[in-house]
């Protein structure tokens, strides 16, 4: 099957081409490039999170052959891919067979933390996102790096921060999977407010590390997506 994967704020879909070798046989990875960067450093970025929406929306219809298939996103990623699953179903396409939300508080939870921080002043926007972690150190050393990529940053930030949940009368149909971090303090409420959204139970898997065990615990994390795949 395909694994459609969504990057975090102001991440590149070729963090997710590192994990085909994992997971070969069992599903083909498939990863997402959001407008802005990577090959599509270019376009303009997304002027509202449902243009986002759209976007993602348009360029995983046309992969669809009737084939099951499963979609992953983490932080910023995991309220896309759910959005864009519900996109998905009010078009007629079937869902995924499996979902997997990383990093993310379940989309109904309203965050805890009154900071907007996608309007902080330059000083500020990079020291929220030095401490999030998940940044290279040397990146706030090279001006150039900086003025590629934290306009970027700060465009996702504003989607994420912009998000409305909307309630529906229908629910995932789809099984599903979270992922989060112990030391994640960007998680507002209970990681288990993700029963909610879903007609079937979600599994959950946590793991040693900050908002970013992604990249800092990689290993179990992909053991944790193959198992979930092989077994789904």
């Amino acid at each position: 099957m395909k694994l459609f994967c969504i990057p975090y704020a102001g991440g590149s879909a070729s963090f997710y081409s590192q994990w085909s070798s994992h997971i070969k046989g069992i599903a083909e990875i498939v990863p997402v490039e959001l407008a802005g960067r990577g090959r599509r450093v270019h376009e303009p970025f997304y002027r509202t999170f449902e243009e986002a929406l759209e976007d993602i929306t348009s360029m995983i219809v046309p992969q669809l052959n009737g084939d099951s298939y499963a979609i992953l996103g983490h932080s910023l990623g995991a309220i896309l891919a759910y959005e864009t699953i519900h996109q998905l179903k009010s078009r007629g396409y079937q869902e995924p067979e499996v979902a997997f939300f990383s990093g993310r508080s379940a989309p109904q939870v309203r965050d805890m933390d009154k900071t907007i921080v996608h309007l902080l002043p330059d000083d500020k926007f990079i020291q929220h996102v030095r401490e999030l972690g998940g940044t290279p150190p040397q990146f706030f050393d090279n001006r150039e790096l900086m003025d590629l990529f934290l306009p970027i940053i700060r465009s996702d930030f504003r989607l994420s921060e912009t998000y409305l949940f909307k309630e529906r009368n229908s629910k995932l149909g789809c099984d599903v999977n979270v992922f989060f971090g112990y030391k994640d303090d960007t998680l507002s409420g209970d990681i288990k407010e993700w029963d909610q959204i879903s007609d079937k139970a979600c599994r959950y898997a946590g793991f040693d590390g900050d908002h970013f065990f992604i990249h800092s615990h990689s290993q179990p994390v992909l053991e944790a997506l193959t198992k979930a795949l092989h077994f789904r």
